[in-house]
């Protein structure tokens, strides 16, 4: 049984003839005959009785017609629901992103999104540097952010961002008050330092061991904004994204201090399946591609003050 025999048994159903249910469908009326006997051999039993006013329902007949008006019903629907999500006026786009990304980058762009396609659902999730490519290949999300392109060859890479990190401190701290500042400068500091951030142990430590800096871990936590905070409030320095404290930067509650040795740059990059990118992923694609509403990373400098 396929739905074009079920649309045409309806249609008998429906007009008690043959021959105005076969205008109804466009069809002649042998080949509409033809069609209801394939369907009655395929359910294995007679659908209509004929008699001298036209053909009425037998008892499968009357049991078939309910579960073909809501299979026919469904196929209308999922055919209107794909449209809908062709047109962007339905469906979630899903997306995994790291800390940084999630709460600095996506922001503007996703803001854009949902004022040109309010019908989609916004589903974002924080994912491990190391999760996220595997969480696109498999299907779990549509779009991940990562630092570097991925290895994987199923995956199609766009560097959407380029940003470096910034050593933060208060204003009152004492490498605010330096005309300059070389990393030797930094020797006894205390630093904040976030808990699953792996990059600061593996870069940032290393560089201080190479230039023999001592230094404290003064606090170990969980997020780029509970490290602003503790660094706002004078308990030690940090190096986070600078794409992070543009805000802070901007109203003076903290200063980036610039060491030419401390020059580390960060990209984001958005990574997605190259074989099966849905309407809603490729329409973010591009507004990140062209750098739609993507915040400014060269604001005016806020660095140590003479």
């Amino acid at each position: 049984m396929d739905l074009m025999q079920l649309e045409h048994f309806l249609a008998v159903a429906d007009e008690r003839t043959f021959t105005r249910a076969a205008e109804r469908v466009f069809r002649t009326q042998p080949a509409l005959s033809q069609s209801i006997k394939k369907l009655e051999r395929s359910v294995g039993a007679p659908l209509f009785a004929r008699d001298m006013t036209g053909v009425s329902l037998t008892e499968a007949g009357k049991f078939l017609v309910v579960y073909a008006r809501k299979m026919v019903k469904m196929r209308d629907e999922a055919t209107r629901s794909i449209s809908q999500l062709q047109s962007l006026k339905l469906g979630t786009l899903s997306i995994a992103a790291h800390e940084t990304a999630e709460s600095y980058l996506l922001p503007n762009p996703l803001k854009h999104f949902a004022q040109l396609f309010p019908q989609v659902k916004l589903s974002v999730q924080r994912g491990s540097l190391d999760e996220i490519p595997r969480q696109v290949l498999d299907r779990e999300v549509q779009v991940g952010f990562v630092r570097e392109p991925p290895a994987f060859q199923e995956l199609e890479s766009l560097q959407v961002y380029t940003d470096e990190m910034a050593l933060i401190a208060s204003p009152e701290h004492r490498l605010a008050t330096m005309p300059s500042a070389s990393i030797q400068d930094l020797n006894g500091i205390s630093l904040i330092v976030h808990k699953f951030c792996k990059w600061t142990e593996d870069t940032v430590l290393h560089l201080f061991q190479q230039h023999s800096i001592s230094y404290r871990i003064a606090a170990e936590l969980c997020s780029v904004e509970s490290i602003k905070n503790m660094v706002v409030g004078g308990v030690g320095v940090a190096l986070v994204p600078r794409i992070a404290v543009l805000q802070e930067l901007r109203e003076k509650k903290l200063i980036q201090v610039c060491i030419p040795e401390i020059r580390l740059p960060l990209r984001s990059v958005m990574v997605f399946r190259k074989d099966s990118k849905s309407e809603t992923a490729t329409q973010l694609i591009e507004i990140m591609r062209n750098k739609l509403f993507v915040p400014r990373l060269h604001l005016d400098r806020v660095e140590a003050t003479n």
